[in-house]
């Protein structure tokens, strides 16, 4: 006579207990991977032990019970007795007595949980990547607006245009450069070709070092005697006229002197022209 198989109740309350578990376990990987994604690797972690728990409990019930009777002898101090063996039962389909249900629901599971710790692994390393890149497109900026805003400090600074007259001299080969070099930067710099842009912003560096060690060094000397006479009466005429104690007609005068003599050596940036123009409109006569 066949063996009679676990009363139907049992089943499904086994069934229930399964799919009951696997909800949980699969709950507690998802939050798992949300703590990693968000680099919290403790509590990720300690979540995904909590899932291997459960899956334990629910999917190998005698081996938790197992544990639990000779952690009790342990304690106890006496030997678990051996159960007695059930009489063997008559031979049926063997294909009927394997627990397919929590089978698997368990291969299921973990199935689940390393396609959730590769994805994780995967998000995290193109996180990373976005976030290297995004540093070093900062970084490039940063130097590149360093150069940017040295020249145009420069091109406003009308002292500093008859000190370093060459720094605005487009036909001297080394202000050609960095004026193109920072023409090519800007327009890298509107693009998402990063490697372009670094390129573009050495290429500045250089040019700027190079245009203002050029300057600095020939400074005026390239200019006839009576010129660099000319520019030092400027200076001190630019003195007067950015004075703001002065008398102010003396000012206006001195301003509008000054720049005469200027014109007719070297050519006056726009933005330098337009920045003593400013600091001394206030001192100009009333129309």
């Amino acid at each position: 006579m066949l063996a009679e198989g676990p009363p139907p109740v049992h089943q499904q309350l086994q069934w229930i207990v399964t799919m009951t578990g696997s909800l949980f376990v699969l709950v507690m990987a998802t939050r798992a991977f949300s703590m990693w994604i968000k680099q919290e690797y403790g509590a990720a972690a300690t979540m995904l032990a909590g899932a291997l728990v459960i899956s334990v409990a629910v999917f190998s019930p005698g081996f938790v019970t197992g544990l639990a009777d000779k952690a009790l002898a342990t304690l106890t101090g006496k030997d678990t007795p051996e159960p007695k063996p059930a009489p063997r039962p008559h031979p049926g389909p063997t294909g009927s007595d394997i627990p397919w249900t929590p089978l698997l629901a368990g291969l299921g599971s973990l199935a689940v949980l390393a396609l959730l710790g590769g994805l994780a692994i995967a998000l995290r390393a193109q996180h990373r990547r976005r976030t290297a890149e995004r540093q070093r497109r900062a970084d490039l900026e940063t130097r590149h607006d360093t150069v940017r805003d040295a020249y145009a400090d420069f091109t406003t600074d009308i002292l500093a245009v008859l000190d370093r007259p060459a720094l605005s001299n487009i036909t001297v080969p080394q202000t050609e450069r960095l004026i193109l070099a920072l023409d090519a930067a800007r327009d890298a710099r509107s693009t998402p070709d990063t490697t372009n842009y670094r390129a573009c912003v050495i290429e500045l560096e250089i040019a700027w070092k190079a245009a203002d060690q050029h300057a600095r060094k020939a400074g005026t000397a390239h200019l006839a005697p009576h010129e660099q006479r000319a520019i030092q009466q400027a200076r001190a005429l630019l003195a007067t006229a950015l004075d703001n104690a002065g008398n102010t007609h003396e000012r206006h005068a001195a301003y509008q002197k000054a720049i005469k003599i200027i014109n007719n050596i070297i050519e006056i940036p726009h933005e330098a022209a337009t920045a003593i123009e400013t600091a001394t409109r206030y001192a100009l006569p009333k129309k």
